[in-house]
Parts: structure tokens; C-alpha cells; sequence
């Protein structure tokens, strides 16, 4: 089974809000399985399962049902990376609605979204794809939220929804969600969306770029190119970004894919490969890469690579390779 994953940029904001409601941000991530440090990492890609799970847990421990409601008011198109820079050079709304029904997958996949057009009314559709508690009602709410912030950044601060419908049940306080969408609101419905004239996909984008628009077209391309769904190339991503920080780990690295230890070894072995394995490869594949350029000093590439010293660095290239790092780089 694929793990879904999602940006830790879907953290932007929670350690703020958390502390404003008298929480403790560092413990309540170490409850849901995180480690402390992601709360000041956002370049990281996480279980979105795991994502759902602390969104649920500050909820019920907050006491504050409308958590990521809120959540959404303090994150704005830069949670998106370049999917929402992307949109921001798109020519009309209905393109930069396109780049993120394209290329959200890149950022999350807790969730997807869709439009529908009839008789000259447009929904937007949120559909979750990860289990969370009153019918996801947390990842939900903080992507309408977001979608709202979005259409009127394009549009004007000024523009509200014809309707908002929510799948989950109504809280027991609607004052969150009328300040926030200044809309009739619709709960237990089949769908959360926002409801909205169709027209408004035709308004143009002040910021449109074709240049730079065209540039992120080809690299979100390459990037879902190299982005394989199974579970050994997204262990080899998780390992690229870790080695660097000096916190790659099997504990780490099934900590951010919301598994233990334990399940994280048995499902790759499934794949006839280990955790062991595919950092050898990254480890041979970064060591090539850095050393490709003279610049780069062989004590900090194996500090990079997570070696104790350069010794232990060297030994391991001579048994991958045949020769010493020095002699492949001069080579």
C-alpha cells in the first residue's frame, strides 16, 4: 500500500496558533509521531495520514473544533511552493485553477480538487483521500479555507462564495466559518465546495508572466517525472533531504511517513529492498554528484553523507567504486 504524502509547509502557522489557544506545539507534534524539529521545517515531505491524525489530536486536545479553520487564515499561497507560483503567473483565474488541479498531487495528496460548470454556476470540489475523524473534517476545512484566501487574491478581498458545503456535521458555533466565507454554509452535504459565478474564471491575473509560467511548467513536469509512487523512491526522497541535515535515520525517515520502525522495514522488504540499500544508493548517488564538481571539499561531502569521518567515507566509495574519492575526482 502507497504511502500519501503532503508538504510539511501544511505547518505553516500551527506552533502560532497552537500557543494563542494555551497549547504546547512541540508536544502535541511528538504525540502524533513527529519529530519536534519539523515545526521549523517546511521543505520536508510527511505522511498525510500522520498530517490528518495531528490535525484531529490539536483539535480534541485545544477543544477548539474549527482548529484548522483557523489554521488556514494564517497560511496563503506560499504553502503551495511552486504550484502556488505557478498559479500566481497563470493568465485568467480558470488557469491558475488548472495549474493546481495539475500539480497539487506535487505539494499533497490528502486530497484532491475538481470543477463542475452548469448553468453558469462553478464549484469547486475538495475531495479528501486520507481517513480523519467527522468525515475529514480538519484537512477539509483547511483546504476550503486556503481555496477562499486563494479565489480572492485573484478576484478582490472583497469577493465571497455563493454557497460553501462542508461533508462534515455543523459545529456547534458558526461564527468561525461566517467570518471567515460571508456565505450561506451547508453541512452533511455529499461534497465540500465552494460555489461561485462562473464567470470569475474568466478574470485575468495582474501578475501574469508567460516566460516564467512556461519555466515552472517544465519543472513541476520533471519533477512528477521523477517522482515514482512507490514506496522505495519515496524512502530515497525522504533520505536525500535528511542526509544533508544530519538527521537521516530508519527511525526519522518512518517517523515522517507516519509508520514504525518495524513497518517500515517489512513493506520494503515486500519490494525485495531495505532502508540500508536505498541509502547506499543515495549516498553513491550524492557522492557522484558533489564530486562532478572540483569545488567540493571530501571532509564536508562525507559530513553531508552522514559519515563519522572521512576514513569511513572513503572505504565505503573504494567498495562502491574501485577507487578512492580523491582518485574519481581527479579521474
Amino acid at each position: 500500500m502507497r504511502i500519501l504524502l503532503a508538504s510539511s509547509a501544511s505547518l505553516m502557522g500551527y506552533s502560532e496558533l497552537v500557543r494563542e489557544l494555551g497549547g504546547n506545539p512541540e508536544e502535541l507534534i511528538m504525540l502524533a509521531g513527529f519529530d519536534a524539529t519539523l515545526l521549523n521545517d517546511f521543505q520536508q515531505m510527511i505522511s498525510s495520514e500522520a498530517l490528518a491524525r495531528l490535525f484531529d489530536l490539536s483539535a480534541r486536545v485545544l477543544s477548539c473544533p474549527c482548529f484548522c479553520l483557523l489554521l488556514s487564515q494564517r497560511q496563503g499561497i506560499s504553502v503551495l511552493g511552486p504550484v502556488g507560483l505557478m498559479m500566481r503567473k497563470s493568465l485568467t483565474f480558470y488557469d491558475a485553477y488548472r495549474a493546481l488541479e495539475k500539480y497539487i498531487h506535487l505539494r499533497s495528496e490528502a486530497g484532491t480538487f475538481s470543477l463542475e460548470i452548469e448553468q453558469g454556476v462553478a464549484i469547486i470540489k475538495y475531495l479528501p483521500h486520507v481517513y480523519g475523524e467527522d468525515r475529514c473534517r480538519q484537512i477539509s476545512d483547511l483546504s476550503l479555507g486556503i481555496g477562499c484566501h486563494l479565489i480572492r487574491l485573484y478576484i478582490g478581498k472583497g469577493w465571497n462564495p455563493r454557497a460553501v458545503y462542508f461533508q462534515h456535521q455543523a459545529p456547534s458555533d458558526l461564527a468561525p466559518y461566517t467570518m471567515l466565507f460571508h456565505a450561506p454554509l451547508s453541512f452533511q452535504q455529499e461534497f465540500n465546495g465552494l460555489v461561485f459565478d462562473a464567470n470569475l474564471l474568466n478574470s485575468n491575473i495582474g501578475t501574469f508572466e508567460p516566460e516564467i509560467k512556461q519555466f515552472l511548467g517544465s519543472y513541476l513536469d520533471e519533477l512528477e517525472r521523477s517522482r515514482k509512487q512507490d514506496i522505495v523512491n519515496q524512502v530515497g526522497m525522504l533520505i536525500r533531504d535528511l542526509l544533508p541535515k544530519g538527521s537521516c535515520s530508519l527511525k526519522n525517515t518512518a517517523k515522517l511517513m507516519g509508520l514504525k520502525e518495524r513497518a517500515l522495514q517489512r513493506r520494503l522488504s515486500h519490494e525485495t529492498s531495505s532502508f540500508q540499500q536505498i541509502l547506499d544508493q543515495i549516498r553513491q548517488q550524492m557522492a557522484k554528484e558533489f564530486l562532478d564538481s572540483p569545488a567540493t571539499n571530501l571532509t564536508n561531502l562525507s559530513q553531508i553523507l552522514g559519515y563519522a569521518d572521512l576514513s569511513t567515507f572513503s572505504k565505503a566509495f573504494k567498495k562502491w567504486f574501485g577507487l578512492s574519492p580523491s582518485q574519481y575526482k581527479r579521474k
